[in-house]
C-alpha cells in the first residue's frame, strides 16, 4: 500500500505598509498546524518597512517566498487576482497582513475541504470559509463571532442568497484548484466590487460554499481597514441603515450592478441553473415595487438578518 498523498495549500498574502501589524501575522502563519503549506507574499509597493520584513522571512524560514509582482500597485484586489494566478498549489488561502491566525486555521479548513472534494468531487469547484472573532489594535476580543456581529445567517451559501448579499471573508477562505482556475479565468479587478464577494458567488454558482462555524482567525479592527466591521451593534447599525435612504437605495442597487458584472464576465461558462437563477434575480430589477418584493421573497433572494430583510423590503 502507497503512502497517502497529502495536498499542498498556499497561503495568498498580499501586502501593502503593513509594518505595524505584519511581524505578528508572519507569526501566527509559522505556528500553524497543518502539514503541508507554503506562504506566498506580494507587497503592492510599499513606502514603509513592509518589503524588508518580507524579504527577512524568506532568509528565516523555506516555507515562505515572495511572489513575482513585488511592487506593482495592483490594489488590493488586482494584487489578490496576481497571487491566485501564480499559485500551483492544491488548495489556496488568500490571507491579510494584519489579522491573527489560529494555530489550526488552515488544519480545520483543510479537514472540511476533504469531506467536501469526498462528497462532491475534486473538480467541483469548492469554498470553504469559517467564522471569525473580531479584535482591536492591539489584539483585544470586541467581538466572539463576526457572524453574530454582522448578523449574517450561515445557512446562506446558495447563489440565491449570496448574490443579495455577501457573507464570505476573504481572509477566512480555503478555494481548491477547480475553483481557484474559474476566479483566475473570469476575474477582472475592473469590474470587480470586492474579491470575496466575486469568489463566493463563482463557488456558488459551479459548485458548493461551505462554512465552518468555529472563529478561525483573529480579524482585526483598527481604523485603516480597506472592508472592516462596524464598531456599533447590529440594532444600532439597523436604525441607522433604516433612516438612510439614500444609502439603502444603493445597497440595493449595488446588488443588481454586482450581479450583471458577475453574469458578464463568466459569461457563456455559467451552468444553466446558474445563469437562470442570476437572470430571474436580474429581472426583479424592473418590476413594480410590490411584486419584486413579492418575487424576491419567493425566489429566496433575501437578505439575512431581519433588519437587512426589512431594508430589502423599504428600500427594494
Amino acid at each position: 500500500m502507497g503512502l497517502e498523498v497529502v495536498k499542498t495549500i498556499q497561503v495568498l498574502m498580499a501586502c501593502y505598509n503593513g509594518e505595524k501589524y505584519l511581524p505578528q501575522q508572519l507569526a501566527s502563519l509559522q505556528k500553524q498546524d497543518d502539514p503541508c503549506f507554503s506562504v506566498l507574499m506580494q507587497d503592492d509597493g510599499s513606502t514603509d518597512a513592509t518589503p524588508s520584513l518580507l524579504s527577512d522571512i524568506t532568509r528565516q524560514d523555506s516555507r515562505f517566498r515572495l511572489a513575482a509582482d513585488q511592487g506593482q500597485h495592483h490594489g488590493a484586489i488586482g494584487n489578490f487576482l496576481s497571487l491566485l494566478s501564480q499559485c500551483e498549489a492544491d488548495y489556496a488561502a488568500l490571507c491579510d497582513q494584519d489579522d491573527l491566525w489560529a494555530a489550526s486555521r488552515l488544519s480545520r479548513c483543510r479537514k472540511a475541504m476533504e469531506e467536501a472534494e469526498a462528497r462532491y468531487g475534486a473538480d467541483t469547484p469548492l469554498l470553504v470559509h469559517s467564522d471569525s472573532r473580531v479584535v482591536d489594535g492591539d489584539g483585544h476580543t470586541l467581538q466572539e463571532s463576526f457572524f453574530l456581529h454582522q448578523g449574517w445567517d450561515k445557512n446562506a451559501v446558495t447563489l440565491p442568497r449570496l448574490l443579495v448579499q455577501n457573507n464570505v471573508t476573504g481572509c477566512t477562505l480555503l478555494m481548491n484548484a477547480a475553483l481557484r482556475r474559474l476566479v483566475v479565468e473570469h476575474g477582472d479587478p475592473r469590474t470587480m466590487h470586492m474579491h470575496d464577494w466575486f469568489i463566493a458567488l463563482t463557488a456558488a454558482a459551479f459548485g458548493h460554499v461551505i462554512f465552518v462555524d468555529e472563529p478561525l482567525i483573529s480579524y482585526r479592527q483598527h481604523g485603516v481597514n480597506v472592508v472592516g466591521a462596524s464598531q456599533q451593534n447590529l440594532g444600532q447599525r439597523g436604525v441607522k441603515a433604516l433612516s438612510q435612504w439614500e444609502k439603502g437605495k444603493r445597497r440595493i442597487a449595488l446588488t443588481y450592478t454586482h450581479t450583471r458584472a458577475f453574469r458578464d464576465a463568466c459569461g457563456d461558462a455559467l451552468p444553466p441553473e446558474a445563469r437562470h437563477i442570476i437572470d430571474d434575480y436580474l429581472a426583479t430589477e424592473h418590476m413594480g415595487k410590490l411584486r419584486r418584493v413579492l418575487t424576491v421573497q419567493r425566489k429566496g433572494y433575501t437578505m439575512q438578518s431581519k433588519i437587512t430583510r426589512l431594508g430589502q423590503i423599504i428600500f427594494g
